[in-house]
């Protein structure tokens, strides 16, 4: 039986990030991927704080010229706009050198990025698909599958990584994953279209929010875009719509989305649906394994942290391995640091959610950021939302706390709540920043009841 230095569940982002750094370093690392790649997948938009690791593994040259130069995001609250322009970050930010990320189609840049980990040495072997974990003395030993050709298999590592993203196969299989609250979905797909605006077509990331979920538009190369949208399953259900409905609904009613693809637009993929968006592994590492990616915690992408988070994870888990006495299995309390700071980023960026939940359901809240912007909080801000998650942790703190006490004191006192008619999912903003029933502008008197 030969046991590897390292086993690794996942070719993603995460999964490649770990094996690079490990297999450039000697180690004996096999990548075991389900799919073949290229593959199909969403979350296009990357963080400056990510460039720096895109350095580490050597690929910056290759990800520069492949893709799309992104210098920052822009949030639309109905009539009012924020933008998060990334060259106006603070003294301290670990991006100051770069400040600046890029918009990413997803299947060559994780395709490239498996390849660079095919190249350093890591044995990548596509059409793996891991069924469960091979436990010896309360300790996973390895994993067993089936492969392309519907043999069975059996592959034995001193670690298994798992980088199966919201699958998390080794903490499901542990009884380790937990669904979060409010459970949300996201349904989204690419379409061609000429231009139709100028700051898509500059590379910013562009949102819309409405009454508790958003709208994403993202520029991808040759005339196609990235079209989606994030919101309450309960809200999903009552719409009474299938998945291409209301997508297609949002794409013809929606401001952003009208005013992004120009007329003449076409879906050129199926529509895509991830539901549960929320969910985290209760622990991090255990005897024989540790989670990165999404496979310890995802929260929701509205502000693009999560291939960030998941390629930061594993390069601290790398860097932990890399410590570690590589002829012997590798001991969880190797990844005690690495827990604590994760443990952390899921907190900050849970408040930075919870916070922008807040403003979608308050035009109060949404008129509060909004006059903040410029000067030093609009500084801090853009540090965090640029992956810097862990030195503004109090920032974010604060920004929570201030949306719900202005939520709770200038909030809905109305009374209303609103019809559960699909309308309410797709129309055009009337004046005065209110609503016609539409996921374009977030009303307090468009409360979905649950």
């Amino acid at each position: 039986m030969k046991q590897h230095d390292v086993v690794i569940l996942g070719g993603g982002p995460a999964g490649s990030t770990a094996a690079i750094l490990l297999a450039s370093q000697g180690r004996d690392v096999v990548v075991l991927e389900r799919e073949h790649f290229p593959r199909f997948h969403i979350g296009e938009s990357l963080l400056p704080a990510t460039v720096p690791i895109f350095e580490r593994l050597g690929v910056h040259h290759e990800v520069r010229r492949r893709f799309i130069h992104k210098p920052g995001g822009k949030w639309f609250y109905g009539p009012r706009e924020v933008v998060g322009d990334f060259s106006r970050f603070c003294r301290r930010a670990s991006f100051g050198s770069t400040p600046y990320s890029y918009l990413v189609e997803r299947a060559p840049f994780d395709e490239m990025l498996i390849r660079r980990a095919a190249d350093v040495g890591a044995d990548v072997r596509f059409g793996a698909d891991v069924r469960g974990t091979i436990v010896e003395n309360d300790r996973v030993v390895g994993v067993r599958g089936t492969g392309d050709d519907g043999k069975s298999f059996e592959v034995f590592g001193r670690l298994i990584v798992d980088a199966t993203g919201l699958r998390a196969l080794v903490p499901s299989g542990l009884g380790q994953r937990l669904i979060t609250q409010p459970q949300r979905l996201g349904i989204y797909a690419h379409y061609e279209s000429d231009p139709g605006r100028e700051d898509v077509e500059s590379g910013w990331f562009t949102g819309q929010m409405f009454y508790d979920g958003w709208t994403w538009l993202i520029k991808l190369p040759n005339r196609r875009y990235s079209v989606g949208a994030v919101m309450g399953v309960d809200r999903f259900r009552r719409s009474g719509r299938s998945p291409e409905e209301l997508l297609e609904r949002l794409v013809s009613e929606n401001e952003l989305l009208q005013t992004g693809l120009a007329p003449g637009h076409r879906r050129i993929s199926d529509v895509k649906v991830t539901g549960n968006m929320g969910s985290r592994s209760v622990r991090l590492a255990g005897p024989g394994w540790v989670a990165v990616g999404d496979a310890a915690f995802f929260i929701d992408p509205c502000y693009s942290s999560g291939v960030h988070l998941a390629m930061k994870s594993a390069e601290q888990v790398a860097d932990a391995i890399l410590r570690a006495d590589c002829s012997r299995p590798v001991c969880p309390t190797v990844f005690a640091k690495y827990e604590q700071d994760m443990r952390q980023h899921e907190r900050s960026v849970r408040k930075m959610v919870d916070a922008f939940y807040i403003a979608s359901r308050h035009t109060s809240v949404q008129k509060m950021v909004t006059t903040l912007q410029g000067g030093w909080f609009s500084r801090r801000f853009v540090t965090f939302v640029g992956g810097d998650f862990q030195a503004n942790a109090s920032f974010i703190s604060r920004v929570r706390l201030y949306s719900k006490f202005i939520g709770r004191v200038f909030g809905n006192n109305s009374g209303q709540s609103p019809s559960n008619h699909p309308e309410y999912l797709c129309s055009t903003p009337g004046k005065s920043g209110q609503t016609n029933g539409s996921l374009a502008v977030a009303d307090p008197a468009e409360r979905m009841t649950s």
